[in-house]
Parts: structure tokens; C-alpha cells; sequence
């Protein structure tokens, strides 16, 4: 299924609505009404592309300090 964003060429009127494919949309969008004012001069308007869902994003882990690493074999606290 996909998601068109349709618009009406008569009235302007702004909707959407789902098909099965963009060649479903093109087998009916000849004779798709507007719901608004039923004429069939309806067409698809400009869509943003779906991106999906964004990642998860890891805290940064906190800098280093050479004087209080608890870690002696740390190369900071070695001074590299």
C-alpha cells in the first residue's frame, strides 16, 4: 500500500488517501472525485519521501580527566 497526498485542480482541496500501488493510482485517478466537490480533476501533490524512523542516539560518554582516572592503564593517565 502506498500513501498518496492528492489535490483537487477545481477547488483546491487538499486530502489523501491509500492504493495499492502507483499503478493503481493510475488506472483510477481518470475518474477519482474530489470528496470536496466531486469534480475528477484531481491529482497528486508534492509528497515529502518517508525516511522511516530515526536511530536511536548514544549519550557521548564524558572526557576523560588524567588526574582522577581510576584507570591506571589508561593511556591518558600515562600521558599519551
Amino acid at each position: 500500500m502506498i500513501h498518496f497526498n492528492l489535490h483537487c485542480a477545481a477547488c483546491g482541496h487538499d486530502f489523501d488517501d491509500w492504493f495499492s500501488g502507483n499503478a493503481d493510482w493510475e488506472a483510477k485517478k481518470a475518474d477519482y472525485a474530489c470528496p470536496s466537490c466531486g469534480t475528477a480533476k484531481v491529482e497528486k501533490a508534492l509528497m515529502a519521501p518517508s525516511l522511516g524512523a530515526a536511530k536511536a542516539s548514544f549519550a557521548a560518554e564524558p572526557a576523560c580527566n588524567p588526574s582522577t582516572c581510576a584507570n591506571p592503564g589508561c593511556p591518558m593517565a600515562a600521558g599519551f
